[in-house]
This record gives C-alpha cells, structure tokens and sequence, in this order.
C-alpha cells in the first residue's frame, strides 16, 4: 500500500477512548454504538473490523446509518482500521458501510497507525463512479444492490435515479422510471427461482414509495435542521436477498425483540429448506422526520412530542400536491399486508415497527409501534431515517 508519509503514526498512548464496531453487526449492536457515540468525547475516533459480518434484517444500513451520524457529529474524529494492503481497502469499500465511510471521514489510519485516507477515498470514489454510472452492475457485490449518493461531494445523481442532465441541475427520473427501477432491483436480487412467489403489484408499490421518498429528500434531506448544507450528506439504497434457516434468523433478531418476534413467524416455502426475504433499505442523513415536520430541532422537542411528529410525517406523506403523490408509502403498507412483512423506521430519538406477520386490527392509519428497550425511556439520537422493508416469499 502506498500510505499518505506526511501523516505520523499514532504514537503509543494517544488514542485514547475508542468507539468500536462489533463484528456481527445486527440492530442491537448499532444501537449500543449508538449509545456510544452519544456518550463520547468530541474526538473520539470510531473504530471498524475489517470483516464485519452482516446478519440481514436492515443490519448493513443501520451500521451505515451509524457512520454517517459519527461523520456529522464528529468533525475531523479519526476513523481507525485495521487495513493494510490496497486489496483490504478495495473490499472495503465493496460494502455500504464500507464505501460511506469512506465518502464521510477526514482522517483515516491503517493497522500501522499511518493515515490511508487518500487511499481509501479514491477506492470509495471509483467504487461510487461505477455504482452511479450507467452499467452500475459492475459495481456490485453478488446479487445485493447500492445506490449511494454523496451530495456533499457533489455526486449525488447517480444514473438509475437522475435523468442524464448536461445542465449543473440534476432532475429526478419520472415515477414510470422508479417502477421500472423496482422491478429490476427485485429481479436483480431475487433469485429466479423465488421470483414467481413475489407479488405482482410490488414494482408498483416499492417503486411509487421510492420516487416519493427521493423527492422528499431532495427537499428536506440536503441541509440541517437551520437550513444549512450538511458536511456530511449520503442518500442511499440497499437491497439483499435472505436466505436463512430458522436458527440462523435467531441470530439475525439478536437482542432485538420486534426482529424477534417476526423472524419467529417466518417458515420455508413449501420444498425449501430456507426462508426467503426480499430485504429493502432507504436512507438519508437530513435532519430526520420530526424536525422537518416541526420545523424544530430535535433537542427541543419533548420525546412525545418528537413521536406525535413522526407518526403524523409517516401517516400522511407529502401534501405537494402533485398527481399520485403520496400513493407510494400505503401501497407499500399493503403489500407488507398481503405478503405478511414487516417495516422499520429508524429516526431521531425513536425506532418505530410494523409487523404484519399476524392478524392485524385492520388501523391502516396507526400501523406502527414504537420500540422502546428495557431500562430506557428512549434511544441515542441518529442523523437522518432510516426505513426497512422485509417481504417474505411465500407459496
């Protein structure tokens, strides 16, 4: 590896406090570094495994959310690794989390001590010219897909959402183009074999909610809660492909009871031997729902009053008044309905649920709960929303 020699290694005794990354990555553990980071010093640096194991569920966008509020909180904190050749900083980057850190940090060390950040920024950005490109596929890891705006850095449209634009405006892509997207994301994750079990109406909905969402975020998701632009600004999409036995879905819900409680009702389509779950993340690093909603920073609102804003955000969309706008979000809901899903919403101080694996009480207004843990009134604050859709296949 060819490291930054204008950067002096950290010496013994200088780093302090750490905040560092557990290997298995599942919600439980993110909100333990939630808790972490909000507890920490202004520098404290963060520290990521090289091999972090992801267990589904949202896991891998949660982590990434992690990051970016760590990114926005801590300026000029040092990200610490235990990379040490340019093939580890490749893939690396070949992960969301991975590529998003290394879009948001201003200071990067290796195993040695040495700073890697001009490294590992240029394996992040070439990774995020080929993702953003017009054959994005190139980019990816398997069958998962990324789609990662960097706005701060002025990448944020990248081709499967932006109409090619010669102008320095980008234009979102039409809504007919989002279902288009969605059913590629669909067939590009699922394997064929599973694909007949999915819901025809999915393109539809997954599509219309995410067209929704992205013109939100280019309103709302862009500057903080003064109306600044952020430092750090990441949009993004994750898709994955769940295959896991009922055992290894326990591990996937670790310590996380609503993940729990779901993954428990899920069983193998007929003649498997797995389940099988279309996984979908949308994240954003704006000031979050109820301080676009209120117009109020977070720390000033009240926790109740921070839910009281969040569910009417969620519950009745934009109010822009364009044709159709506002569809996508319920029609997700019932397809998660049909199809026995289950919806994350992670956001501010709170982390909000809908489980639709059982019977449900028919309020399609009212559809989420909030997750507060043991011995907690509420959660670490995090930058931005995170929503997670989980859709079983079933025979």
């Amino acid at each position: 590896m060819v490291l930054d020699r204008h950067a002096r290694p950290i010496q013994k005794g200088e780093r302090g406090g750490q905040m560092r990354i557990a290997a298995e990555s599942t919600i439980a553990a993110c909100e333990r570094a939630l808790r972490e980071l909000a507890a920490s010093e202004p520098l404290e640096p963060l520290q990521l495994p090289k091999n972090i194991r992801y267990l589904a569920g949202g896991a891998e966008a949660a982590l990434t959310q992690v990051i970016v509020s760590w990114a926005q909180r801590k300026p000029g904190a040092r990200l610490e690794t235990f990379l040490s050749s340019d093939d580890q900083v490749s893939d690396f980057v070949r992960r969301l989390s991975g590529i998003v850190a290394g879009l948001s940090a201003s200071q990067a060390v290796g195993r040695s001590g040495i700073s890697i950040l001009a490294e590992l920024q240029l394996a992040a950005l070439s990774r995020l010219e080929r993702l953003q490109g017009d054959r994005p596929k190139i980019g990816y890891r398997g069958s998962s897909v990324e789609i990662v705006c960097a706005d701060h850095l002025g990448r944020g449209a990248p081709y499967l959402l932006y109409l090619p634009n010669p102008s320095d405006e980008p234009q979102l892509r039409p809504r007919e183009n989002f279902r288009d997207l969605a059913h590629w994301l669909l067939r590009r994750t699922i394997p064929r074999e599973y694909q007949h079990l999915f819901d025809t109406e999915a393109p539809d909905a997954i599509g219309g909610m995410l067209f929704e969402i992205f013109k939100n975020t280019e309103d709302h998701a862009l500057v903080d809660a003064s109306g600044d632009l952020l430092d750090v600004s990441i949009r993004a999409i994750k898709t994955n492909h769940i295959a896991a036995t009922p055992e290894s879905l326990e591990r996937v819900a670790e310590s996380f009871p609503p993940l729990a409680t779901f993954s428990s009702s899920l069983r193998p389509p007929r003649d498997a031997a797995q389940t099988h779950l279309f996984e979908l993340s949308v994240l954003d690093s704006g000031p979050g729902f109820a301080t676009t909603w209120t117009k109020t920073p977070l720390h000033q609102l009240s926790i109740d009053q921070e839910e009281r804003a969040v569910r009417e955000c969620f519950g009745r969309g934009s109010a822009k008044g364009e044709s159709r706008f506002g569809e996508g979000l319920p029609h997700v809901l019932r397809l998660l309905r049909r199809q026995r899903g289950f919806l994350r919403l992670r956001t501010g101080r709170l982390s909000l649920h809908a489980d639709f694996s059982g019977p449900t009480d028919g309020d399609e207004d009212s559809p989420l709960t909030r997750y507060v843990p043991e011995n907690a009134s509420e959660l670490a604050p995090v930058s931005g929303s995170l929503l997670t859709i989980l859709i079983p296949m079933r025979r």
